[in-house]
């Protein structure tokens, strides 16, 4: 109705309010991740470096169930020691403390920036989109935080027994650097939340009618190979690393493709 429609300018003026609330959420979240430095990096960042974190624990029990079967595959999936981690940089240490914890923030803050933006397109929603958007807005950010979990106690554990287990001669010892570990754990960590989303980037994208359920079968042997090439992409390249990425991605385009049918 026209009492309800607003010219261009307050729309600029409403999103930049509710992009300085997410800004304002992230940077009070950060801040309670420096305040907790100790827990963050010695319970969470470096839990998956040592050889008790619960994802090695896990298969360690797994593979203990079929040692009846004589398959041994202990040096497969556990790391004997803790790794090795230096800093080499004279303020290395406490910038990868400021971005770790910025990092967090934004992890933290991402269901309340969802709830912004909400908030932001609510006025233009008909009551029946207001409705079920609310389901999705809960669905985004749990799928979000599921990936993000993927991401920490499965892929992480993989990718880091990779680089520790893989040996071009006995002669180098792996010593990993603070920046590459931290980078290891953001960029897997990041990437499955964002890879979890994907149903959902489907099921607007039919809704604005620029693919459907019948496309998604068709060339659901193209999606494969892009799927294979995104595994691939995240991964070191090795076989089982890219093979825990690529599983999750074909049941989510399975569930794209449901959703997508729905949504007609």
């Amino acid at each position: 109705m026209n009492e309800n429609k607003m010219p261009f300018w307050k729309h600029i003026e409403e999103l930049r309010k509710h992009v300085i609330h997410c800004i304002c959420a992230i940077i009070i979240s950060m801040i309670i991740l420096m305040n907790n430095k100790n827990f963050i990096f010695d319970c969470i960042i470096f839990a998956p470096a040592k050889k008790d974190f619960i994802t090695y624990r896990i298969f360690y029990k797994l593979v203990n169930s079929f040692s009846g079967l004589g398959i041994h595959l202990n040096s497969v999936y556990f790391l004997y020691n803790n790794l090795e981690i230096q800093n080499r940089q004279i303020f290395g240490q406490f910038n990868i403390y400021v971005w770790t914890c910025f990092i967090g923030g934004v992890i933290l803050s991402i269901p309340y920036v969802f709830y912004e933006f909400w908030k932001f397109i609510k006025p233009a929603l008909s009551y029946k989109e207001k409705k079920y958007s609310i389901c999705i807005l809960i669905l985004v950010s749990f799928m979000f935080l599921l990936g993000i979990f993927f991401g920490y106690f499965i892929l992480c554990p993989f990718l880091i027994h990779f680089g520790y287990s893989f040996r071009i001669s006995s002669i180098p010892k792996n010593i990993f650097d603070l920046s590459d570990y931290i980078s290891l754990i953001i960029h897997s960590v990041l990437s499955m939340g964002i890879i979890f989303l994907f149903p959902f980037f489907i099921f607007f994208l039919t809704k604005i009618e620029l693919i459907s359920s019948s496309f998604l079968k068709k060339y659901r042997k193209h999606a494969f190979l892009i799927m294979l090439v995104i595994a691939s992409a995240i991964t070191p390249g090795d076989i089982l690393s890219t093979i825990i990425v690529l599983i999750p991605l074909l049941i989510l385009y399975q569930i794209s493709v449901y959703i997508s049918f729905l949504c007609k």
